[in-house]
């Protein structure tokens, strides 16, 4: 392996995606997908979280630990994967993903996780595994409206369960979380009051960990390619050749500006019209509550203007 392991983080539908493809198109990379989500398969990471949004601050049993390092060495865990396997299409993604981690193995490949859901984990990634910390930041509009597009609500006794978490960086909001645990509110809404908690956790990163590497969705969209080659030559990737190429082929103003419904991911947009599909998406109330909401926090992200 050359080079230290990368964490693409941030927010859940704020172009972790995206940017974890662009950078291991260069084939430098190996990518791993969300091991820190509780639907992930234990093939690749056999850490078990019970919680969206683990809160890892140390691991004095080592139930994580030995399972993050044995993933960044691309060490396939079969054994595990077995015990969970429920048919022939567990089966059939276990053969794809020990092929995929023994190709990265053999070509001594750098470790991408892109994980948003290890946000709150992100800096004992760091610290344990010296990884670099790509951060991504969304307008709270863009973020309410992808989840809207999507209909995805979040558990939000997820927090509660996590009492560190709640004494710890989300003590402010508490009462707000017991609220929305204890009574399901729209979708709009809960995305304003997630989008509130994890940037005001970013926010304090930002001077906690002036090394870590943040940028926006929206200027990484309006200006790929030199948001790109500037990722890049911060992590000692090459720009030039298949980073450049998958830009020029996703970002170019002849894709859908929008996405199918009901579709996580596409990858091929026209980057610059997409960031304002939320104006179209969203009444004038919901973006009205979700300015309101965030504003406290987003006004130290995005300016007027912006809005």
């Amino acid at each position: 392996m050359s080079g230290a392991p990368i964490l693409i983080t941030g927010s859940h539908r704020s172009g972790t995606t995206w940017v974890g493809h662009a950078l291991a198109a260069g084939g430098e990379l190996g990518y791993i997908d969300e091991p820190f989500s509780v639907l992930h398969r234990p093939g690749i990471c056999a850490a078990h979280f019970e919680a969206w949004f683990p809160y890892v601050t140390a691991d004095p049993g080592q139930r994580v630990r030995p399972h993050v390092e044995r993933m960044l060495r691309f060490d396939y865990a079969t054994s595990a994967e077995l015990r969970a396997l429920r048919g022939p299409r567990d089966a059939a993604r276990m053969a794809r993903d020990a092929r995929r981690f023994a190709r990265y193995r053999r070509a001594h490949l750098r470790p991408l996780v892109k994980d948003p859901i290890a946000v709150l984990s992100a800096p004992w990634l760091a610290r344990e595994f010296g990884m670099r910390v790509i951060v991504t930041i969304r307008h709270p509009a863009a973020f309410a409206s992808s989840l809207k597009r999507m209909g995805w609500t979040h558990p939000f006794g997820d927090f509660l369960r996590q009492p560190a978490l709640m004494e710890g960086p989300l003590a402010g909001y508490r009462a707000e979380v017991e609220r929305f645990a204890a009574t399901p509110h729209d979708v709009v809404d809960q995305a304003a009051l997630i989008w509130v908690m994890l940037h005001d956790v970013i926010d304090g990163y930002r001077s906690e960990h002036g090394e870590w590497l943040y940028v926006r969705h929206e200027d990484l969209s309006l200006d790929p390619a030199d948001g790109f080659a500037a990722l890049c030559a911060a992590l000692g990737l090459r720009y030039d050749g298949g980073v450049s190429a998958f830009l020029t082929e996703t970002t170019n103003s002849g894709n859908p500006a929008e996405v199918a419904q009901g579709q996580a991911h596409e990858l091929r947009r026209d980057s610059a019209a997409n960031i304002w599909n939320w104006k179209q998406r969203l009444t004038a109330d919901e973006i009205a509550r979700v300015r309101g909401r965030t504003a406290p926090v987003a006004d130290r992200f995005y300016g007027e203007d912006e809005w």
